[in-house]
Parts: structure tokens; C-alpha cells; sequence
């Protein structure tokens, strides 16, 4: 796993991106991660160099080298570890990405108002892992709404397959280049 640079600047334009939104189709906590998923795009797409395509289609949110890459993010206030789950919604599993890229957000705190967590203080941004389509739904798990992990509680909202991070694709480097072995 590897922290990716962000800035200020980074934050205040996923916010802005999240404002105009609204609720997206498909998503698992039905738009109250648009800030956490855009700001995963644009500090992947900094890092990496790829271009941000998500406002003109929905199959994939990065374009580099024409690879498609759709961008998966999960929200917390500690830093993940390898036996923590990344999630693909069932519902998205209409999207067209040659690979899926799966990120952290780590917050210096959550809490509840008006009855939904809300997250502050942005800490790190982890790069996890990739997975080709076919290998991720073929190695993932089906979780059903309301099945809870044991190791954290956390409650499914809808169904989605988890996979733990230590079976994600992680090259010795990352660096600024596509994963080793992709063509």
C-alpha cells in the first residue's frame, strides 16, 4: 500500500464536483461519498497522470494510455490493513473498466449529524491495489444487505462483493507507471 500526495486545492474541487452531483445511480451509500470518490480521482489521476473522464460517461474514471480504470474508494479513520475488504456494489457491475483501482481516504475523525457519519480532517490517501474485472468478481465474496464483517461490524448497505486487500494486484512499485503487468 502506498500514500499518494494530495493538496488543499484537490479537496476544495472534490467538494465542488460532489455539490453539483447529487445522488448517483448505483452507488452504495446512494451519493454520500461523492466528495470521497472524486477526491480519490483526482489525487489517482495527479499521481498518475491519467485523465479524469468520469463527468462524460460512467463505465470507468480514468483514461491512461487507454486503459480504462474505474476508481473504487472506501472511507476511514485509520489506515487500512490486508485483511480490510474493498467493494464494487453489485448494481456496478454494468461498468466497462479494464481495471478497477481500489484507494483509502483516511480522516482524522468521523462522527454523526443529522444521523450520517460524517467524515473530516483528510489525513492520507492509500492506494491499495488493482484487479481486473474478471479477477475481482471471480475471487470476491457476495455480501447481502444487512450481513455484517466480524472484524469491524461494519453492515452491508446493499449487496456488494468484498474482496480483501491482501488478494488486490500491488506491484513491488507503483510509482507513476501502470502496474507491471499490464501489457
Amino acid at each position: 500500500m502506498l500514500v499518494i500526495p494530495h493538496t488543499d486545492e484537490m479537496i476544495r474541487d472534490a467538494h465542488n464536483k460532489a455539490k453539483h452531483l447529487g445522488a448517483l445511480n448505483n452507488s452504495i451509500l446512494e451519493g454520500g461519498g461523492n466528495a470521497a470518490g472524486y477526491m480519490a480521482e483526482i489525487a489517482f489521476a495527479a499521481y498518475t497522470g491519467g485523465e479524469i473522464v468520469s463527468d462524460e460517461q460512467f463505465d470507468y474514471d480514468i483514461k491512461i494510455q487507454g486503459l480504462r480504470i474505474e476508481i473504487k474508494v472506501k472511507r476511514r479513520t485509520v489506515p487500512p490493513k490486508d485483511d480490510y475488504d474493498v467493494s464494487i456494489a453489485a448494481t456496478s457491475r454494468h461498468q466497462k473498466p479494464d481495471l478497477y483501482a481500489f484507494l483509502s481516504l483516511q480522516f482524522d475523525r468521523s462522527g454523526l449529524v443529522d444521523g450520517k457519519r460524517r467524515y473530516g480532517g483528510l489525513e492520507n490517501i492509500w492506494l491499495l491495489g488493482y484487479k481486473r474485472p474478471e479477477d475481482y468478481f471471480r475471487d470476491a465474496e457476495l455480501w447481502m444487505p444487512g450481513d455484517v464483517d466480524p472484524h469491524n461490524n461494519f453492515e452491508a448497505h446493499r449487496q456488494m462483493y468484498n474482496l480483501p486487500v491482501y488478494k488486490l494486484d500491488r506491484p513491488p512499485e507503483f510509482g507513476r507507471h501502470l502496474p507491471f503487468w499490464w501489457g
